[in-house]
């Protein structure tokens, strides 16, 4: 599925270009945008590897390793040499990474809410809570009609209590995850049943990119007000609460997991997809990059869109570099070493 990884990282790009505030007007709906598509996306490759597959204690142990693998290494490093540069250093000026012991403390525990880390924590959640909707699949009978519905009573009462519940929280936010298990399950029924024709696809991933174009609209309203105003007072909480923004990243991620010409053009080349390869180092590292760049007067007398286009080269380089050196292989040692399984050692015959 190249484009997907290509809609990764146009989701990175996005959030980065929102940070930089070049532009004129709201740029809230920009990040946050990129943002539920990273969670929609997650949900869907969560259930596209794994839902199918049979659930035992290996199984599990090797997802929770290449899960562990993936968000640990980068994340607990960027936290605290966050922590260092600002606390120990004084670098405050370089980056949005301020944080006091308490905020480390929390960050590490995947729980903070310090710049772009808080939705980290909702991501490493979500991979817990799919072990238990990945459970489901071995059950058999009435006992899975049983966790099936306890599972949907749970997800809705989770998004009628969205707008209220911590943000940090995975559960203010399953709504996004379960849109995105439910378009890996969507596709594989219409692979069953009606596959789609080229041009069918075509359609459908023309109907996506003008979702993501509404998905990143500035705007300050619900598209479907199901929350009173004074719930949803926030603007960041109704816009994750908002279902026709939900679907809209559900149907990007549905669309673009097919793989057309038009596809791999505009997502599924090398540049979009290196851009999600690195993705996630972009989005930990661009903040300090901003910031450097602002502190030596890189922006003074630029054009936004130059800018824009130079600060993204520059965080992809520096994420590409990190990524290389540190990111793959760090993810490729710890998953090796949590997924193996323990070797016992073979007890010496004693002589009778």
């Amino acid at each position: 599925m190249p484009a997907l990884d290509g809609l990764r990282g146009l989701a990175a790009a996005i959030v980065l270009v929102s940070h930089l505030h070049l532009f004129t007007g709201d740029t809230d709906n920009l990040g946050r945008g990129g943002v539920l598509l990273f969670f929609a996306l997650s949900g869907f490759l969560m259930a596209h590897l794994h839902l199918r597959q049979s659930i035992n204690a290996v199984s599990v142990r090797r997802f929770c390793a290449a899960r562990i693998a993936r968000i640990v290494p980068l994340y607990y490093s960027v936290v605290i040499l966050g922590y260092l540069s600002t606390q120990v250093l004084g670098l405050e000026a370089f980056s949005k990474y301020d944080m006091d012991t308490l905020q480390l403390a929390r960050l590490l525990l995947f729980v903070g809410k310090v710049s772009v880390f808080w939705s980290v924590g909702p991501e490493f959640q979500f991979y817990g809570f799919f072990v238990l909707i990945w459970a489901i699949t071995a059950l058999s009978g009435v006992w899975r009609t049983y966790a099936l519905v306890a599972l949907g009573v749970f997800a809705v009462a989770c998004y009628l209590a969205s707008p209220t519940l911590p943000g940090i929280l995975f559960v203010s936010k399953l709504q996004i995850f379960m849109v995105g298990i439910a378009a890996a399950m969507l596709r594989w029924w219409l692979a069953a049943r009606y596959p789609l024709p080229g041009a069918g696809k075509v359609i459908l991933q023309l109907a996506a990119c003008a979702g993501i174009l509404a998905l990143v609209m500035p705007s300050t309203r619900m598209f479907l007000p199901l929350f009173p105003a004074a719930s949803v007072a926030e603007h960041s909480r109704w816009y994750y609460a908002d279902l026709p923004r939900v679907l809209l990243a559900g149907l990007a991620v549905l669309a673009f997991s097919y793989s057309t010409w038009a596809s791999n053009q505009l997502l599924g080349n090398w540049l979009m997809r290196e851009l999600g390869r690195v993705s996630f180092s972009i989005y930990l590292l661009h903040e300090p990059v901003i910031g450097l760049m602002r502190v030596t007067g890189f922006f003074e007398d630029l054009n936004p869109w130059v800018a824009a286009a130079l600060c993204l080269t520059l965080s992809a380089l520096v994420s590409s570099a990190v990524n290389r050196l540190f990111e793959t292989p760090a993810r490729i040692w710890l998953s090796r070493k949590l997924a193996a399984p323990r070797q016992l050692a073979a007890a010496p015959a004693i002589a009778g």
